[in-house]
């Protein structure tokens, strides 16, 4: 690993969306820490929210994760440098100057940017992921040597086959090239067809596009040394400077503090289902490991890592949300809504029914007191929003795959025992009790000065408010059964006559 981090200067790609996979930031840390021998990273950031790219770096060095850098070695920073552009363009929206820069001095790309969303349009999703891996592979072409590409696909970017999924990119019907042009064009009917016709049909566009990506580097990628790189389910920092970091935006870790907020009461899924999860610590050692892997010709390209825990951990979804519960009820969630409870149902009648009493019948009463007191309402559409999102999520939550990690496994083994060390791959030992015992200690989210009010007067807060909820449900139930037995009884009474 002292070899890449001498001879390779590293370009990162980062754009600020949800990231349920590799958190850059983790990725960036891991980097400047174990290989010091890197000269330069330089990071791709976009304008957001009005903050000019270099105040977003400022902003991303504030991170906790940073904080022991921050301490022993402040002066690792300057190596990172920022560098304005938006990896949906062409030549990623960087100017000339910047542009014959890092051509000239960049040797090692991780490409880790994703628009991750399960409710997007196909068209968005395809131009944010497979277009803009279209443009970095074009970046690379250019570059004056390129040692490794990585880029973050998702092990469910063949979700559509419910069964094994091996190391290898499967092909689609059409040259990826197909799906590019019909891009291009004002019309959706094309790019419709083509998609309409790879079957079986994925669960939703974000796991087709991360499918179409991985043919776009088969395709177009050509004497580029690449690894893809498949993460599962990812949790927060197994072991590391800071066990139990995470940030919100990390997809499961979303719903997980949905759930230990008592916001979300009902998840639509299969309670047996296993559920594949990994750190994300593991996650960005094996990004590291594998652009070292083909970049010194140990791994052929492409070189594709199914990045999962497959039976280390035996964890099913009954197991992982009733350990957040216990996790919630020592450890009580900051700006939690209402004390927290979660019911789990398989099919979705039952899910359907229980959402309206457990979601959406107090959202509709609180919004209309905050509306009557001259506050804006917004739980009902946030349940909306939660209730597109599950349409997807419930897919993962009901299937399982058998994922075959040979590479993975190959891959920490080429690792001396120094690196074994800090780049860590091997998941034995690990757990989600683990897990959940470090989250209140390690992550931001569990941060109480961000709370208006201490612990004991939160634990008091969200028991009115799951007091109040219940009243409402209660009075909503004998509602529902009160017009009920009118209709049955009416029902009856036309009948008795006849």
């Amino acid at each position: 690993m002292q070899r890449l981090g001498e001879e390779c200067q590293l370009k990162r790609h980062p754009r600020h969306l949800i990231k349920p996979f590799c958190s850059f930031k983790i990725l960036l840390e891991t980097l400047l820490r174990c290989c010091p021998g890197i000269r330069a990273i330089y990071i791709l950031l976009r304008e957001k929210r009005g903050l000019q790219p270099e105040c977003r770096k400022e902003h991303i060095f504030k991170k906790q994760i940073f904080n022991k850098l921050r301490e022993k070695q402040a002066d690792i920073f300057n190596k990172v440098h920022v560098i304005p552009g938006d990896v949906t363009m062409p030549r990623m929206g960087m100017s000339q100057e910047n542009f014959l820069k890092v051509i000239r001095e960049v040797t090692v790309v991780f490409h880790v940017a994703a628009s991750i969303s399960f409710i997007k349009p196909l068209k968005f999703m395809l131009s944010h992921n497979a277009k803009a891996l279209d443009y970095v592979i074009d970046f690379c072409k250019e570059l004056k040597k390129i040692d490794a590409l990585v880029y973050t696909s998702t092990a469910y970017s063949n979700s559509n086959r419910k069964e094994e999924v091996e190391e290898q990119i499967y092909r689609l019907p059409f040259p990826a090239q197909r799906f590019l042009d019909e891009l291009n064009k004002d019309s959706d009917d094309g790019l419709n067809y083509l998609v309409s016709h790879c079957l079986p049909k994925w669960p939703n566009h974000y796991t087709f596009s991360k499918c179409l990506s991985e043919n776009i580097i088969l395709d177009k990628a050509a004497g580029i040394p690449v690894a893809i790189v498949r993460p599962s389910i990812i949790v927060s920092c197994w072991k590391g400077i800071r066990p139990g970091y995470i940030e919100e935006g990390s997809g499961m870790v979303d719903l997980a503090l949905a759930i230990g907020k008592g916001f979300v009461r009902v998840l639509h899924g299969n309670p047996d289902v296993k559920m594949d999860i990994v750190p994300v610590d593991v996650v960005a050692n094996t990004h590291i490991a594998a652009a070292w892997s083909v970049a010194s010709g140990r791994s052929t390209s492409p070189l594709v890592i199914n990045c999962t825990s497959g039976d280390v951990t035996e964890t099913t979804l009954q197991n992982y949300t009733s350990t957040l519960f216990d996790m919630s009820e020592k450890y009580p969630v900051p700006k939690a809504f209402q004390k927290q409870s979660v019911t789990i149902q398989k099919y979705l009648l039952p899910y359907w029914l229980l959402s309206f009493f457990e979601h959406y019948a107090p959202a509709v009463v609180i919004d209309a007191l905050l509306t009557i007191t001259g506050r804006k309402p917004k739980l009902f559409k946030l349940y909306r929003f939660y209730e597109k999102a599950m349409d997807s999520v419930g897919y993962f939550l009901t299937y399982e795959w058998k994922f075959h990690t040979e590479n993975f496994k190959n891959l920490e083994r080429q690792l001396d025992h120094e690196d074994k060390e800090n780049l860590y791959m091997d998941l034995q030992g690990f757990s989600v009790k683990e897990i959940a015992a470090t989250i209140p200690i390690g992550a931001p989210l569990y941060q109480w000065e961000a709370d208006s009010k201490k612990m004991t007067e939160r634990k008091r807060v969200t028991h009115l408010r799951y007091m109040f909820t219940s009243c409402i449900k209660a009075v909503v139930l004998g509602l529902v059964l009160s017009i009920m037995y009118v209709l049955f009884t009416s029902v009856f009474r036309i009948l008795a006559v006849y």
